[in-house]
């Protein structure tokens, strides 16, 4: 009998073994670090330098502050009452938004689940930890993310091309495009509660990182297109902060090409989302390109609405999908030339067919006489 609970008992140790083997990397020490050193979210752990994070935090505080009083508090009444009537959306996917969780949840405020995706990974937590009882180098990282992070909130109302810059610096270890979402969270008033990296299959399957990498598959190498490396697709699970009944949002971003000869692989994840909401801006014009089908197609297939500058889907392809377009501001041209000018054209037209909205803050690029403008997209 004994024999047989003892056999019994290696069983159970085997396969839990097993099961733990294979759970995911859980991350969320690392991230959390990272929420509360460079995000300000909540007092740094112990071990980090109080005077190099203070002083840190006050001008990342006041940026956010600066944000909140010249964007947010125009922008976030006007999507409120836009979406206003109509069914809120539990899903967002935002096309070449990497580094702009910020918009995201300024648009979407209601939703559960986001997805971002941009050729920019978001890079590796680790390092940050390294940071602890290193008061030189702690001040050293966080100055040298700083500029990134004033930057991007001075511009959250603005364009998020700036945002396209290196996710991640081991020397430093902070990893900067993750460091920008944390600090979306921070400013909308979340926190971080579990995070997990991950890879996609053809088939859109999410296979998460179970063990750290080496050093030598650890680091990220950058390229002229995707970022290459393990760090690059995460996954967060946050709520409100210091709300135990607060609902659980999930966060996903995709280091991925969206053009048409990109791999597919974020795409055909996205085919299981229906009914989302969208977003874009200062997107490069990429949807208004034939190489960018595969994307547009899956938008128009997929979504209710979608809020853009005029980098979204023009009227060409989201009339004849059934989509109805309002616009506000003025529009009278492309702002970058290397735009499609007879897109361009259509686009004007598309604001002169329709009464003057008044648009009191910028999303996304100006249009070419610098005047602010907003497209909105829905069934």
């Amino acid at each position: 009998m004994r024999f047989v609970v003892a056999a019994a008992c290696l069983v159970i140790h085997l396969a839990s073994t097993s099961a733990r083997a294979d759970a995911p990397r859980d991350f969320t020490r690392e991230v959390r670090t990272l929420y509360a050193v460079a995000a300000c979210g909540e007092a740094p752990p112990a071990g980090f330098d109080a005077a190099a994070v203070a002083a840190h935090c006050k001008q990342v505080n006041a940026a956010i502050a600066t944000w909140r009083d010249k964007w947010l508090t125009k922008a976030a009444p006007f999507f409120a009452e836009l979406l206003k009537g109509r069914a809120s959306p539990a899903t967002v996917v935002y096309p070449f938004g990497g580094g702009d969780f910020v918009t995201a949840l300024a648009v979407y405020p209601d939703a559960t689940d986001y997805t971002t995706l941009s050729l920019e990974g978001m890079g590796d937590p680790r390092p940050v930890l390294a940071l602890a009882d290193a008061p030189k180098r702690l001040a050293a990282a966080l100055a040298k993310l700083r500029p990134t992070v004033t930057m991007s909130l001075g511009w959250a109302w603005n364009t998020t091309d700036q945002l396209s810059i290196e996710s991640s610096d081991t020397r430093a270890g902070l990893p900067n495009i993750l460091a920008l979402t944390l600090i979306a969270l921070a400013a909308h008033g979340y926190e971080p509660l579990e995070a997990r990296y991950f890879t996609v299959d053809d088939k859109g399957a999410l296979s998460y990182l179970t063990a750290d990498p080496s050093p030598e598959t650890g680091a990220r190498k950058a390229t002229n297109s995707v970022q290459q490396g393990p760090f690059n697709d995460i996954e967060i699970v946050f709520r409100k902060k210091g709300d135990p009944s607060a609902p659980r949002k999930t966060f996903r971003h995709f280091a991925t090409d969206l053009s048409d000869t990109g791999d597919g692989r974020a795409l055909a994840y996205l085919a299981t989302k229906k009914d989302v909401g969208a977003l874009t801006k200062a997107a490069s014009y990429l949807l208004w390109k034939d190489s960018f089908s595969k994307i547009r197609d899956y938008l128009l297939q997929h979504m209710q609405l979608m809020v853009s500058d005029d980098t979204g889907i023009p009227p060409r392809y989201a009339k004849p999908a059934g989509f109805t377009q309002e616009v506000w501001g003025q529009y009278t041209g492309s702002f970058f030339g290397f735009a499609k000018q007879d897109v361009a054209k259509e686009m004007v037209a598309l604001w002169r067919a329709q009464p003057a909205r008044p648009l009191a803050f910028r999303f996304g690029y100006y249009d070419s006489k610098r005047h602010s403008h907003l497209l909105f997209t829905h069934k």
